[in-house]
């Protein structure tokens, strides 16, 4: 009997604490019911009528100067006494200082039937933490966000030999423990929606983003603020950028040495624009960007 309470007890905080039992896969709310099944997806999808939607993510007026936080590796006592270095925000925007282009923003359709769209060719989605940086890589892509078909597994791994933590929150919810370094494990994410991924050890700057959906519509403006969208069914659709807000909601203190130790920004801004495309045509179109849409009252340092 007191063999059976003690191994429930500490079966209960592991459970408590949000670290799993051997493995990755932790326990997570029954995936909603599917908009589509599996064979359906992309069924209907013809090529031969469908088309192409590019463009420009455009920064108007002065370039945001964004401080940097300045802050010891960890908010524990044991880490007060260090020194502090600076850490980047990292809802920076990225603004190509010659063509205003607007790098890393989230270009993406909304209001496709998924049986419509073309088949899903985004690769597989792994989550490096590694430099204090939450590192989304897919393909040749390692930034801050990243496009995953609904029902797929993310891989996730530490390449640190220190303790860390990934915080997992909005259509999927989960804490992830990463004691080891190059522990590779993986999670199925079965709910379509937004991703937010951040520290769970107090590495307050660390940020990541998911997207999850059923259709492949989604891509990255590059370092000029150009993206393109192939392969689109004709049909009108909005035509969403997003990009995250820098500029902070909250923040938490610890409670002995009150230095930042998580932090809340506002809710990331999307620019939403009606397209109508007909078949087989390739529409330019340009997205505008300034301060303001970010609650700047004045566009600039």
């Amino acid at each position: 009997m007191y063999r059976f309470v003690v191994s429930w007890f500490a079966y209960s905080l592991v459970l408590l604490s949000g670290t799993a039992l051997p493995g990755c896969e932790e326990y997570a709310p029954p995936p909603e019911s599917p908009t589509e099944t599996v064979g359906e997806i992309s069924c209907r999808f013809d090529a031969a009528t469908a088309g192409t939607l590019r463009g420009q993510v455009i920064w108007q007026g002065a370039i945001p100067d964004v401080p940097r936080y300045r802050a010891p590796i960890s908010p524990g006592s044991e880490h007060a006494g260090q020194p502090h270095r600076l850490w980047p925000n990292p809802h920076a925007p990225h603004i190509d200082p010659v063509s205003r282009g607007v790098a890393g923003a989230v270009v993406f359709l909304r209001g496709i039937d998924p049986r419509r769209a073309r088949p899903w060719d985004h690769p597989p989605v792994r989550i490096e933490l590694r430099d204090y940086q939450i590192h989304v890589c897919q393909g040749d892509h390692d930034g801050s966000s990243g496009f995953v078909r609904r029902g797929d597994a993310i891989a996730i791994v530490s390449r640190q030999d220190l303790f860390h933590s990934l915080r997992v929150r909005g259509a999927a919810f989960f804490t992830r423990a990463f004691p080891d370094a190059n522990q590779l494990c993986s999670r199925r994410l079965d709910r379509c929606g937004l991703v937010e991924l951040s520290s769970g050890c107090g590495y307050f700057w660390m940020r990541g983003w998911l997207f999850v959906d059923e259709h492949p519509y989604y891509t990255h403006s590059d370092a000029q603020g150009h993206f393109t969208l192939p392969q689109v069914p004709p049909g009108r659709y909005q035509l969403v950028c997003w990009l995250p807000d820098w500029h902070e909601a909250a923040r938490e203190l610890d409670a002995e040495t009150a230095l930042i130790c998580r932090l809340t920004f506002r809710p990331p801004v999307e620019i939403v624009q009606p397209v109508q495309l007909m078949p087989c045509q390739t529409q330019t179109v340009s997205i505008q960007l300034d301060a303001s849409r970010f609650g700047d009252k004045r566009e600039g340092p």
